[in-house]
């Protein structure tokens, strides 16, 4: 039986500064409740609506819960801007069946055949490819599916994988970032545009 996608991740895209704020706290509680309490009593994150707070964090914490306690030092304690954006596309991708099948039969392979670009066309014909095997894609609204499209490129488009034109920007992935991917999940380095020797 096909797993239905996990189709709840347009409260906030990348979502790098507030990933950061959250990972740091939970690296000092090294518990996501007393995590979550801090970050909405003392609303962190520096929303002016509180219903936003709940939003962004609801969304935040599943993707951070995903990584490991060495992946989350990592990415708080080590990593660059660039390896910071790849270790939270990493978490979005393990978080979102989804997102991961477009990087890796998009992105992906795209990049490696030589393609420049990404279009609204070859998203589509991604998703109806998807949609002939997952009924969830088949019932959303329109209003709906161009929101999932709109929040996955700007996720792209943060992460600097993709350009404002949709061209796809190539990114090198450092030993780090791969020594903290390869012992985890076997598509870990497949949705990034990126040629590994």
């Amino acid at each position: 039986m096909i797993n239905r996608y996990k189709l709840s991740f347009t409260a906030v895209s990348l979502g790098l500064a507030e990933s950061l704020i959250v990972a740091n706290e939970y690296l000092t509680f090294r518990d996501w409740a007393a995590t979550r309490d801090k970050v909405k009593s003392e609303n962190l994150i520096q929303s002016r609506v509180q219903s936003s707070v709940q939003r962004v964090y609801q969304e935040i914490e599943p993707r951070l819960m995903d990584l490991s306690d060495d992946q989350l030092r990592f990415l708080v304690e080590e990593a660059d801007v660039n390896e910071q954006k790849q270790i939270l596309w990493y978490a979005i991708c393990k978080r979102y069946e989804f997102i991961r099948d477009f990087a890796i039969e998009v992105l992906h392979e795209r990049y490696n055949l030589l393609y420049t670009d990404i279009e609204e066309f070859d998203y589509n014909v991604f998703y109806n490819n998807k949609a002939d095997w997952h009924l969830e894609l088949r019932d959303l609204k329109q209003s709906t599916q161009t929101k999932i499209r709109t929040v996955l490129f700007r996720m792209l488009r943060e992460a600097d994988f993709l350009s404002e034109e949709n061209r796809i920007l190539p990114c090198s992935l450092s030993d780090a970032v791969i020594h903290q991917l390869s012992s985890d999940s076997p598509w870990s380095t497949s949705i990034f545009p990126a040629k590994l020797t």
